[in-house]
């Protein structure tokens, strides 16, 4: 097959057809890396000169198109963030409140949510509340910039454009980070009308945060990410009847405004853990891709996904993250080979990490594994080949 651009490669694969490779993913929502697997990396690499972080307060803050670049990822990003870190109030302990109001800890290079400024809310508390306001007049300039890359990763470089906000999050984990995660689960059984007002106040915000990501971009954007860990690797973390109820009316309000926005984008959701039972409903509510696809999570079997959704949803991530991807070559070998005889047939399917490459994940393993994909992931498919690996 002729060989194509990432660009035309990843709307090929989004279209449900075969391009000339598997794209590949990475630098996303959850398919990025922690700060320290950063720098090992970009040292690993030979790269030189730093990058400002992106965003401030989390475990991974890094961004870096070279990294991408070297590694012959066919995805860039687009990221509405805070210019600075002025908005996190840092206090004497060496913890710090961020613009949700939420306390967090950093321990170890682990960013955790330590402090819940709801826990003990009334249903009119949430009214006085300091919401984000993103587009008040004291707010930062969120948006600055945004355009100028939108415009020059469009005319200046073969890539598919991805639209996310970096200080928007979800209705589930939102709620649970502003409650804590017992009270907020509890109000989702026991106290519905106060959940749902909490739901309605995140949603604001979150409309607004799109808003002002795709307002003037939406043309370039080929996909927008949004995210919502709705998994363990065992279970879900509440039913399937109590997140059809609560929490997928407001997903699939905020996925008809961001189509709204960016009416040819695809959106991709990122959701954590064994989340089959509610595959069906993300595809109802209007999400295109579904990542990170963990492979070790229950129910979550490749072959199984592809062959139940393959032809109305899009796959992106997929690879082991808790056995193959600090193993050695012939082992990441394998499990690429398997994603790829599971979801790569009739396209559908951008190979990346199934969560953010950890510290001691060797650098080596990094780029052996995108090296590896380029190779293997050629279409038309080499079944025999890839079917060998697996029985090696």
């Amino acid at each position: 097959m002729p060989s194509m651009g990432s660009r035309e490669r990843v709307l090929t694969t989004l279209d449900h057809r075969e391009p000339d490779r598997v794209p590949l993913s990475f630098g996303g929502t959850a398919s990025s890396f922690t700060d320290r697997a950063y720098f090992r990396l970009k040292e690993y690499l030979g790269i030189q000169g730093d990058v400002k972080p992106y965003r401030y307060g989390h475990t991974g803050n890094y961004y870096d198109d070279r990294i991408l670049e070297a590694l012959g990822t066919d995805y860039r990003y687009l990221v509405l963030t805070f210019p600075d870190d002025s908005h996190l109030n840092y206090l004497s302990d060496g913890s710090f409140v961020d613009h949700w109001g939420i306390r967090r800890q950093e321990v170890d290079g682990y960013v955790s949510r330590v402090g819940h400024p709801l826990a003990d809310a009334t249903i009119d508390d949430l009214d006085t509340y300091p919401w984000l306001d993103p587009c008040a007049d004291d707010a930062p300039k969120l948006a600055v910039g945004i355009k100028d890359r939108a415009k020059y990763l469009n005319d200046e470089v073969d890539c598919a454009i991805v639209a996310r906000a970096a200080m928007s999050t979800s209705f589930l984990e939102n709620g649970a980070w502003l409650c804590g995660y017992e009270q907020f689960l509890m109000h989702l059984l026991l106290d519905k009308p106060f959940a749902q007002k909490l739901i309605n106040k995140i949603f604001e915000v979150q409309i607004s945060l799109y808003d002002l990501l795709l307002d003037g971009v939406g043309e370039y954007v080929h996909i927008v990410e949004t995210a919502e860990d709705y998994g363990t690797q065992k279970s879900l973390l509440i039913s399937p009847d109590t997140y059809r109820e609560m929490i997928m009316p407001a997903r699939k309000r905020l996925n008809d405004f961001i189509k709204s926005k960016a009416p040819d984008a695809k959106i991709l959701h990122h959701s954590c853990g064994a989340i089959r039972q509610l595959i069906p409903d993300l595809i109802e509510s209007g999400i295109d891709i579904i990542n990170p696809v963990q492979p070790l999570a229950a129910g979550m079997d490749s072959f199984e996904l592809k062959a139940l959704w393959g032809d109305e949803i899009c796959f992106d991530g997929g690879i082991d993250m808790l056995e193959a991807i600090d193993a050695s070559v012939p082992r990441l070998e394998k499990e690429v080979a398997r994603r790829v005889l599971a979801l790569a047939p009739g396209g559908g399917y951008s190979l990346g990490t199934s969560n953010h490459i950890q510290e001691d994940t060797p650098p080596s393993n990094v780029v052996a594994l995108f090296e590896i994909a380029k190779d293997l992931g050629r279409y038309p498919l080499n079944v025999s080949r890839l079917t060998s690996i697996l029985e090696t």
